[in-house]
């Protein structure tokens, strides 16, 4: 299923808003973690019980992994894997999520990723362009 995609993507919006620093702008670097829920266009369901994401910032620019914990409808817990990248600008972050199949620029891209930051929380949507499922997600960063 793409809806990994779509996870990726929320957990990557919403772990690279959440903290500022003051002039130097918004930091995102470092280990997040966070739950949230997802829709399909045929109103099938998905519980996403579990995100962690591991993020490296660059200036305004963010990129990392994630993995995600997801029952969709009925199914057993799956766990699925993905990559993200964005832009941060004040509080609102914009990317996409997908990955690479071997190392950049090899990398593909399928979902649309917008979030707000609230201090130490963020929450995001994710558009996934493969399957259509759109999801949200709140992260927390997690203390060294």
């Amino acid at each position: 299923m793409k809806f990994f995609q779509v996870l990726i993507a929320v957990s990557f919006l919403l772990a690279t808003s959440v903290a500022v620093a003051g002039k130097g702008g918004p930091i995102a670097s470092g280990y997040w973690e966070g739950s949230g829920q997802a829709m399909y266009p045929d109103g099938t369901s998905a519980e996403i019980t579990l995100v962690q994401t591991l993020l490296t910032q660059e200036g305004n620019f963010i990129y990392g992994e994630a993995k995600f914990i997801v029952i969709v409808g009925e199914n057993d817990p799956s766990e699925q894997l993905g990559q993200m990248s964005g832009h941060i600008k004040g509080n609102d972050l914009t990317g996409v999520m997908g990955g690479c199949f071997t190392e950049a620029p090899d990398c593909i891209g399928k979902g649309i990723i917008e979030g707000k930051l609230s201090g130490n929380k963020l929450t995001g949507t994710v558009t996934d362009l493969s399957d259509g499922s759109t999801s949200v997600i709140t992260l927390y960063r997690l203390t060294d």
